[in-house]
Order: C-alpha cells, then structure tokens, then sequence
C-alpha cells in the first residue's frame, strides 16, 4: 500500500510505502494502565513523523479493538470471543512488516507494595514477622485476611503466553523482531535463551527502542532510496 502523503518525498515520481508495526504484549485488566502506556509512547512518538524526520508507519495493535475496556483481571477472557481474538492477532502479524513485542510480564501487579517493603526493609515474610506486613501493608485488621490477600496475589500471577505465541509466529513467519526486556535481568535471559535470542534486536525499553530509531533503520531497508 502507498502513502497518499507524497509531500513528504525529497525527490519527484517516487511513492514510499507505510511500514505496518505489530504491537505485541500483555493485557491483563490488573495492569491495563501499564499495557497501554508502553503502547501509546510509541504511537504518539511517530504520530507526527514528519516533524521528527521519521517515516509513515502503521501501528496495528490488538487493543485497537477496545479489548481494554472489557477484559477480565487476568487478561482470559473479554468481550471479544476467545477464537476471533486469536484470529485477529494473527492476521495482525500476518500483515506488519515489523514485530515489537514487549516481554515484560507486569507480573509485580498487586504485589508492589509487598515488593517495596521487602526492599526497603529487607524483611521475608514468615510467621515471624506475620505482624509487620499484616500492620505496615494490608491495613487489615485480620491476621488471616492479610495473609490471604498475599495468597491470592501470587496465585493470579500468570506467565505472558499470548505475547510469547505472537513472537513465535512472527519469527516463523521470518518478520523482523524487536523484543523489549522491561528489566536488565529479563534482558540477560532474553539474550542467551535459543529461541528469544533470534530476535533481530533486544532493547531494556521504550526510551532505548526510539532513542536507538530500529524502526527507522528498518523503514530505510524497505523503502526506495531518495537522493538529494
């Protein structure tokens, strides 16, 4: 498909194609905040891709379809029927030219407070000190009741299994990847694991991703070349 935007061409006679960009990653009703976040950042850099010297690109995104505003805590299940939803992101990845999946897992969700408290203070959780997180934490005035909500927390954690079967199509498919780690430790593993280390390129974040301009460099080798 070509741009209708010729304006933006330096040389005369010559149409530049949009580059689609599949956005993969978790989405979950727990850390929706944080799925479209990651999502709108890169969205909104290359909205206004003429005044960052940038290019026309496509972002297809399954969240386009409003799923956010139905899906459950856990990210199971939406208004959307399981099979279509299935069948939308493959034909999304059937049709970018690009994948950026998003690896991180948001799995700390309902567990930051726990988390920053066991930083901060360096305290594991036991019988022993039950008191300090059930007092510090959960505000609760049940022994039981704190204890279950630590419970339920970790239960509901889930692994990113939607997020790791788009990556698996993109790369039988042979699309250019790009995987974005979310922590330094998930970038090691990302880096030495067989299959995510086939990735064309794996960056920490966002802010590495369009400071980096992959996308740009990748737009480069699809587009023909303008000389002035």
């Amino acid at each position: 498909m070509l741009n209708p935007d010729k304006q933006i061409v330096k040389s005369t006679g010559v149409d530049i194609p949009i580059m689609y960009v599949y956005l993969a990653g978790r989405i979950a009703g727990n850390c929706i905040d944080k799925c479209l976040l990651w999502r709108n950042k890169i969205v909104n850099h290359y909205a206004d891709y003429q005044g960052r010297g940038a290019y026309p690109i496509s972002f297809l995104d399954a969240l386009n379809s409003k799923e956010s505003d139905s899906v459950d805590k856990l990210g199971l299940t939406s208004a959307i029927p399981p099979n279509l939803i299935y069948d939308k992101d493959m034909m999304s990845v059937k049709k970018a030219d690009v994948i950026v999946a998003n690896m991180e897992d948001y799995m700390e969700a309902g567990l930051e407070d726990i988390l920053k408290l066991e930083i901060e203070s360096e305290i594991c959780f036991s019988d022993e000190n039950a008191m300090v997180y059930h007092q510090t934490i959960t505000k609760e005035p049940d022994y039981e009741q704190a204890f279950k909500k630590l419970k339920e927390a970790i239960l509901n954690r889930r692994p990113n299994y939607g997020t790791t079967m788009e990556l698996s199509w993109a790369l039988w498919l042979e699309k250019p990847t790009i995987l974005i780690a979310g922590t330094e430790k998930r970038k090691e593993i990302l880096e030495r694991h067989p299959f995510t280390k086939r990735a064309s390129i794996i960056v920490l974040d966002v802010d590495e991703l369009l400071e980096k301009k992959w996308l740009n460099i990748l737009y480069k080798s699809m587009s023909g070349a303008t000389y002035e």
